[in-house]
C-alpha cells in the first residue's frame, strides 16, 4: 500500500465533496472546501523505522484536561528533559562514540551523536541532533535520560535505532522523533513538534514501531502541518510492515496524541506491504486516544491494519480520552 500525502488526499475528499454537492445545485468550490475541511481535519503520510533496550515503567494518570498539551499526569514539557536547574556546558568529545561505557553528563551537545559503543549513557543533557545506532549494528547500545533531542527544521530522526533506552526525554523537530528498529524501551517521554517541510515531501510520525520494543507510558503526538503535494503527518504512532514484520512490541498506558494525520496509531498489518502478514505479538493495551477537534483522533481514525487475529496480538484496555472503550477497528 502506497500512502498518499496528506495535504493530496484532502484535496481529493474535496473534490468529491464539491462534485456531489454541484450536482446537486449547490456550489461550492473545492479551494472553499479544503479550506474548510483543513480547519476541522488533517491526514496522513507514511513513515519511519527504529529500535529498543530497558527501563523503568510509569502508569500515567486518569486524564484531567483535554487542551493546551497533555492532560495532568501524562508526560509533558515540565517532566521531561533536562531538570530545572541544572548547569549545562559545552560538549567538546567526539560526535562518534567508540569506548564503550562512555558517559555524557550535564552537556549541550551541538550535532549528531553516532553511537558505536556499548552502554553508553547520556543524562542531564541537550542534544541539537540526534543519537543514534545504525539499523544493522550489532553489539552497540546506549541510554538516554532526563534529556532533551532538538532535531531541528529539517528531516531527521531524533532517537533510533537498535538497543537503546529512553527515560523522561522530550524530542521535538525533524519528521521523525524516534525510530525503534529493533529492541528499544521507551518510557515516560515526549515527542511532537515535528518540522514544517516547505518543500511538501516528508512524511512524519512521532514514534516509528519494528520488532523487540517496549513504549510505555508516554505521550506521542505527530502534530507536523501538512504542506501539499505531500508532506505531513502519517500517524502519531506508526508501524507498516515495509522493511520487516513488526512484532513482539507493547504499547501500554500512552498517551496517543490527536494528530494532523489520517489515523493516530498503525497496527503493523498495512495491505500491501512486503512483511506485513509476519506482523504478530503486538500488544496494544490501557492506552488513551485523543480525540481532538475532529472527534476521531486523525482525519479517518485512531487505529488502523491492527490484526486482531495475527498470532499473540492483543488489544486490550484502550479507551477515548473521555473514556468511552475504543475498539480495534473504528
Amino acid at each position: 500500500m502506497i500512502e498518499k500525502g496528506p495535504a493530496r488526499r484532502r484535496l481529493a475528499v474535496a473534490g468529491i465533496v464539491a462534485a456531489l454537492l454541484a450536482s446537486a445545485g449547490i456550489g461550492y468550490g473545492v479551494g472553499r472546501l479544503q479550506s474548510a475541511m483543513s480547519s476541522a481535519f488533517e491526514t496522513p503520510s507514511p513513515a519511519d523505522r527504529s529500535p529498543a533496550p530497558t527501563a523503568t515503567p510509569t502508569q500515567p494518570t486518569e486524564p484531567s484536561t483535554g487542551a493546551g498539551g497533555p492532560p495532568d499526569g501524562l508526560p509533558n514539557e515540565d517532566t521531561t528533559g533536562v531538570p530545572a536547574g541544572t548547569k549545562l556546558t559545552a560538549y567538546t568529545g567526539p560526535e562518534t562514540i567508540t569506548e564503550n561505557g562512555t558517559v555524557i553528563d550535564g552537556k549541550t551537545v551541538d550535532g549528531a551523536l553516532i553511537i558505536r559503543a556499548a552502554n553508553v549513557t547520556v543524562r542531564n543533557s541537550i542534544i541539537n541532533g540526534s543519537i543514534t545506532t545504525d539499523e544493522d549494528s550489532t553489539g552497540f547500545s546506549f541510554t538516554i535520560v532526563d534529556s532533551e533531542v532538538r532535531i531541528g527544521n529539517n528531516e531527521g530522526t531524533g532517537i533510533g535505532a537498535v538497543n537503546f533506552t529512553v527515560l523522561r526525554v522530550e524530542v521535538t523537530g525533524g519528521n521523525r522523533s524516534m525510530n525503534c528498529w529493533k529492541n528499544c524501551d521507551i518510557r515516560d517521554s515526549y515527542v511532537h513538534g515535528q518540522f514544517r517541510d516547505e518543500t511538501g515531501v516528508a512524511h512524519e510520525s512521532g514514534i516509528r514501531m519494528g520488532a523487540g520494543g517496549k513504549i510505555i507510558g508516554n505521550t506521542i503526538i505527530c502534530d507536523a502541518p501538512d504542506v501539499p503535494p505531500d508532506a505531513g503527518c502519517s500517524a502519531s504512532l506508526t508501524g507498516y510492515g515495509d522493511f520487516a514484520a513488526v512484532r513482539d512490541m507493547e504499547i501500554r498506558g500512552n498517551l496517543i496524541g490527536a494528530t494532523t494525520g489520517g489515523f493516530c496509531a498503525y497496527g503493523g498489518s498495512s495491505g500491501g506491504k512486503p512483511f506485513s502478514d509476519g506482523a504478530r505479538d503486538i500488544r496494544f493495551i490501557d492506552n488513551i486516544f485523543e480525540r481532538g477537534p475532529g472527534g476521531k483522533c486523525g482525519f479517518w481514525g485512531a487505529i488502523t491494519d491492527f490484526d486482531s487475529n495475527a498470532p499473540g496480538n492483543i488489544w486490550e484496555g484502550n479507551r477515548w480520552d473521555d473514556g468511552t472503550p475504543l475498539p480495534p477497528d473504528n
